[in-house]
C-alpha cells in the first residue's frame, strides 16, 4: 500500500513553510502521498486545531500519517510526540494539539538519537523534527523506536458550564463567514433546557433558539445551529455571520436559558 501523511498546520494555504513539509517528505518518503488537510489553522490556536484535527480524523484511511504542527511553544521543552490511535500515526508537539486523537492511544516522546538532526532551526520543529519523524513512520519505523512511552495527553482551554451558562469561544470563521464554537453538542444537552427555550450570545449579539438548519430563519437573520461536526454554530441565512456580527476567533459565547 502506497503511504499517506496528511497535513494539519496554521502556516497558511499557499505558504513557503507547507512547501518545506511538502520537500521534506519528497525527500525522505519518496513514495509517499500527501494530503493537505488544512493549513489555515488560526495562528497558534492549539484548540482549533485539535478540533479541526478531530473533525477531519474519521474521514482519513487507516495506516495514514497525520502531521499536525500548531506549535507556539516551537523551541522551549515541549516535547515532540508520535503515537498510533484509531489505525493511524500522528506527528505533532506536546501542547495538547494530538488530546483528541491520542487520548486512548499508544504515545511516545521523541527521544531516540538516531531520529535527531545535528541542526535543527529553534523555530522550525515542524520543518526539522516533526516532518522527517512522519516521514519515517511512513516508511515503516515501527512506534517503538520513536522513544518512551507517554502519559495522558491534556487539551489546555475549552468551555465550561457553570450556574446554568455555557461559556464558550469562537474557534474558526469558516469560508462561508460562519461562527464555529468549541462548545460540543454534548455539553449544550447538559443544560436541560429545549433548543427552543435558549438564548446564544456571540459578542454582543443575541440569538434566540438552536434550530436545525438555516431556512428555519427568514433571509438575512443570525441562527445558532449544530454544525456537521457537532459543536454549536452561528450563522446568517444568506449572508455571513463574522460580518454581520463582527467577530472572530476568540470571541466568547454563551449559552443560557431565555429570559421569561
Amino acid at each position: 500500500m502506497i503511504p499517506l501523511v496528511a497535513l494539519l498546520t496554521d502556516f497558511g494555504a499557499g505558504s513557503v513553510y507547507v512547501g518545506q513539509l511538502h520537500a521534506v517528505l519528497a525527500r525522505l518518503a519518496p513514495e509517499a502521498r500527501v494530503l493537505d488537510l488544512v493549513h489555515d489553522v488560526p495562528p497558534g490556536d492549539v484548540e482549533a486545531g485539535a478540533y479541526l484535527l478531530r473533525q477531519s480524523v474519521p474521514h482519513l484511511p487507516e495506516a495514514c500519517v497525520v502531521l499536525a504542527v500548531v506549535d507556539p511553544g516551537v523551541g522551549t521543552a515541549r516535547a515532540i510526540l508520535a503515537g498510533r490511535a484509531e489505525g493511524r500515526s500522528f506527528v505533532g508537539p506536546d501542547n495538547g494539539l494530538l488530546a483528541p486523537v491520542l487520548g486512548g492511544g499508544d504515545a511516545r516522546r521523541l527521544e531516540n538519537p538516531a531520529l535527531l538532526p545535528a541542526h535543527v532551526s529553534a523555530t522550525f520543529h515542524g520543518r526539522d523534527l516533526m516532518a522527517p519523524l512522519a516521514a519515517r513512520l511512513a516508511c515503516g519505523l515501527p512506534l517503538a523506536d520513536v522513544g518512551r512511552a507517554v502519559g495522558p495527553i491534556p487539551l489546555a482551554g475549552g468551555p465550561r458550564l457553570a450556574n446554568g451558562v455555557v461559556v464558550g469561544r469562537v474557534l474558526v470563521v469558516d469560508r462561508f463567514g460562519n461562527l464555529v464554537t468549541n462548545v460540543p453538542a454534548t455539553l449544550l444537552a447538559r443544560l436541560e433546557v429545549p433548543a427552543r427555550e435558549v438564548r446564544v450570545r456571540a459578542g454582543s449579539a443575541f440569538v434566540e433558539g438552536i434550530v436545525s438548519t438555516y431556512a428555519d430563519v427568514p433571509s438575512g437573520r443570525a441562527l445558532a445551529y449544530v454544525g456537521s461536526g457537532g459543536h454549536l454554530e452561528v450563522g446568517v441565512h444568506g449572508g455571513r455571520a463574522a460580518d454581520l456580527l463582527r467577530l472572530a476567533p476568540g470571541a466568547e459565547v454563551r449559552v443560557e436559558r431565555s429570559r421569561p
